[in-house]
């Protein structure tokens, strides 16, 4: 087959879920229920099918319909669910153990198959043949008895058959005149009926399944991810035909079984025997009574079963874990997990070009790996080993890295980078053209070299600013974000509302000579929270707004709709979510949660991942931050500890425990060269710690904040360091360098100040807090 068209069909894992990723004890609960159901709906087909293959005489000419309108008139409703409530109470154990051998069966069936490199259709039939065959087996026996008891019971007082007071009267009555092998009657004929039909059934919805995709695949000249419209379309048609292949193949034998099933005890004749009265009452065609009806139970019933199956499954699925033992490529696991909708976002549909540009954040991270790893090897080779050893700490830098380097690799780079150099522009054009010519600028950003340790000298003086009071919400303002290109910012609240700025206008109002008028600050507010809102993010590159919020969603919102009031995706997560933050590629993003362990989404399929390193974390997470390139994560958590993370293999590479003693961490941000992290608590202190080492570095004082959560930012520049105070409402800047406290600035609120955030691009930023207000700062000329 061509592999261009084979990479357009959803591979076997894109379209099942692994019996390991799902949660056993939710599966059978919920199973259970779902199960019934279905069992409800269908069971009259079942008795209709069983009274025609028992008919005799006048009976035996009569059509499914007829059957139905003889029961419901001899009868009523009642006579079409005779023997229901003891086919209920054994399908709960029969359904643990069918599903259970069904998916252990498939899992080992399809990691034999695998080494034979057959067609995806072959390995389908074979794995979930052979699954379907080993779970009806094992099914059988208790499924026989409760088979037996409820036929007993859907023929009572038809064509001479006895009548019973029920369930356990029919159990009592079997074992009197025959033992416990009367309830066991048929169980040879059962296992051949059901195993093969089993079989049949299960190989045929695999296969088929297989061949649709394959020419759904082949009609549509793209690659995309199967929805989930299409994937139940796509296993109720394989339902059907299943349920058609196994009607046709398994009649014969399940007609004798039921004959044999229902005969009086005084009356035992042999499996031969019944079908030679079969054949000498209707001829051949005996033997395939009931088909109709089979055909339709088969089919509906298969096709319902499996679309609730198949939903289940994807209901029970655990969260992935990606561990720290492999590169983590995010496309490769196909798991819906808290999803609503699996379209891939519009706006973040990009071209070749687009998806280059995407990801020229990842590869700085992986740049910024290999001049370290190229650093390190460059120092052994000299027999310079404790500084090796030293710098490969202090930059995380693993060992096998190192080894892999070839001799005398960076200084062969060095000269061809000063031949490049003496060459022109032609070789530097050359360089950038490949995706690394802003790491220099980027690591080059910060204005503050904070390796200086006890620094002396007078502080820098904050610049003055003036402040402009430019809306309210209805409650406590709790959060506050700048877009990264600083032209917006978004405030959420207690309110459940989201307030959405342009600075520009704000700028505007301030200057107070606008000719069109007075402008309008609030663009928009967005409302589609139901409890309060805890944290915002913007998209690195999209129009797009995110909140967190204590009904445990994350919804996206986007701006550059006028008329747009309501979020266009939701990813419900299973708790209070208190942080979010977009990866710099913008195609995953982070939530800190009431869970111990960071949330990892992929926002086009949202699919969410769990890291397996989680170093016995068991408090809640405060923030989540990313560095700037993505290659670092960083958590602060209500048990006062700091953890920072690789963010590629999610490995916990340096835990600062008690950071702030028993207090809260409220908030963690990395610096712009990424070697240092800024975090605050509720100790009311804000400390700088050295990612390389987990040392603290500095430490600024002089501002309160013991109640509520709350941040720390630098300024544009990473001049200042900026935060509130809850005590006295004031804003408290401190020099970033000699964290020596340099201005107070009264904020004009009336109730505490709760949130702080600062404009990446400029001398701007905004406060929030429980008198509802929000008051916009900006530097004076």
């Amino acid at each position: 087959m061509d592999t261009t068209s084979r990479a357009k069909i959803p591979s076997l894992h894109q379209t099942e879920i692994n019996w390991d990723n799902l949660d056993k004890t939710k599966l059978y609960v919920v199973g259970a229920g779902m199960f019934s159901g279905v069992t409800v709906a269908l069971y009259p087909v079942s008795v209709v099918k069983t009274r025609m293959q028992v008919a005799s005489g006048d009976a035996m000419r009569r059509n499914a319909l007829a059957t139905f309108k003889n029961i419901l008139k001899m009868d009523g409703m009642p006579g079409l669910y005779r023997g229901f409530a003891t086919v209920i109470i054994g399908a709960v154990p029969t359904r643990i153990i069918f599903l259970t051998a069904l998916e252990t069966t498939k899992a080992t069936s399809l990691k034999l198959v695998e080494p034979f490199k057959l067609s995806e259709p072959v390995q389908a039939a074979f794995a979930n043949g052979l699954a379907g065959l080993s779970a009806s087996t094992c099914s059988q026996a208790i499924f026989v008895p409760i088979d037996v008891i409820s036929q007993k019971l859907m023929v009572q007082g038809y064509s001479g058959h006895a009548r019973y007071k029920g369930g356990i009267d029919v159990a009592r009555k079997v074992i009197k005149a025959d033992g416990i092998r009367g309830l066991y009657r048929g169980f040879g004929l059962s296992v051949m009926t059901y195993a093969p039909s089993s079989a049949v059934w299960w190989a045929s919805y695999g296969s088929s399944q297989r061949i649709i995709w394959s020419a759904l695949g082949r009609l549509h000249d793209k690659e995309e991810a199967p929805s989930q419209l299409k994937l139940v379309g796509v296993q109720a048609s394989g339902g059907v035909f299943a349920g058609a292949v196994t009607s046709f193949v398994t009649t014969p034998i399940d007609t004798i079984k039921t004959r044999l099933q229902v005969m009086d005890n005084e009356n035992k004749p042999k499996a031969g025997e019944v079908v030679k009265r079969l054949i000498a009452e209707d001829g051949w065609k005996g033997l395939y009574r009931g088909l109709g009806p089979r055909f339709f139970s088969s089919s509906a019933w298969g096709t319902s079963m499996i679309v609730c199956y198949e939903y289940l499954k994807r209901l029970c699925a655990k969260v992935e874990e990606f561990g720290a033992q492999t590169t983590l490529k995010w496309s490769d696991t196909y798991s819906r997990f808290f999803f609503v909708g699996v379209t891939p976002f519009p706006a973040l549909q990009r071209s070749g070009d687009e998806n280059e540009a995407m990801n020229e954040a990842v590869q700085e991270a992986k740049l910024l790996r290999q001049v370290n790893a190229l650093i390190v090897a460059h120092l052994r080779s000299q027999n310079l080993g404790q500084a090796a050893a030293a710098v490969a700490a202090a930059t995380m830098t693993p060992i096998s890295a190192v080894e892999s380097v070839p001799a005398n690799q960076l200084l062969r780079l060095v000269a061809k980078g000063l031949a490049a150099e003496r060459g022109g522009g032609a070789a530097a054009s050359a360089f950038d053209s490949a995706g690394f010519g802003g790491v220099a600028q980027l690591l080059g950003s910060s204005a503050v070299d904070f390796s200086m340790q006890d620094v002396k000298g007078s502080s820098k003086s904050f610049p003055k600013h003036e402040v402009k009071h430019v809306s309210d919400h209805k409650s406590a303002a709790r959060c506050a974000k700048f877009s990264p290109d600083g032209k917006y910012f978004a405030t959420g609240s207690a309110d459940t509302s989201i307030k959405f700025f342009e600075v520009a206008k704000i700028k505007q109002t301030m200057v107070g000579d606008s000719k069109d008028g007075p402008a309008r600050p609030v663009i928009r507010t967005f409302y589609d929270h139901t409890q309060a809102i805890n944290d915002l993010d913007f998209h690195p590159e999209s129009p797009i707004l995110i909140s967190a919020a204590k009904d445990n969603t994350i919804k996206f919102f986007d701006f550059s709709k006028t008329n747009a009031r309501k979020a266009f995706r939701v990813i419900q997560d299973t708790h209070n979510v208190r942080s979010v933050c977009f990866h710099p590629c913008g195609d995953y993003l982070l939530a800190g949660t009431d869970h111990p362990v960071a949330h990892l989404y992929d926002i086009n399929t949202f699919t969410c991942y769990l890291s397996a390193n989680a170093q016995d974390s068991s408090s809640p997470i405060n923030q989540v931050r990313y560095s700037c390139t993505g290659s670092l994560y960083v958590t602060a958590s209500k048990d006062g500890s700091l953890r920072i993370w690789d963010g590629v293999s999610a490995e916990c590479v340096r835990p600062i425990i008690g950071a702030h003693g028993s207090a809260e961490a409220t908030s963690a941000i990395f610096t712009k060269d990424e070697r240092y992290v800024l975090s605050c608590g509720k100790d009311s202190c804000v400390k700088l710690w050295e990612v390389g080492t987990g040392r603290l570095v500095k430490q600024y004082a002089g501002a309160i904040r013991r109640q509520f959560r709350c941040q720390a930012v630098f300024n544009e520049t990473e001049e200042f360091m900026l935060s509130v105070d809850e005590q006295s409402n004031e804003v408290v800047v401190w020099d970033a360098l000699t964290a020596e406290k340099v201005a107070r600035l009264p904020s004009g609120s009336t109730g505490a100040p709760r949130w702080l955030d600062h404009s990446p691009v400029e001398p701007v930023f905004v406060i929030c807090g429980n008198d509802r207000s929000i008051r916009f700062w900006k530097q004076t000329v």
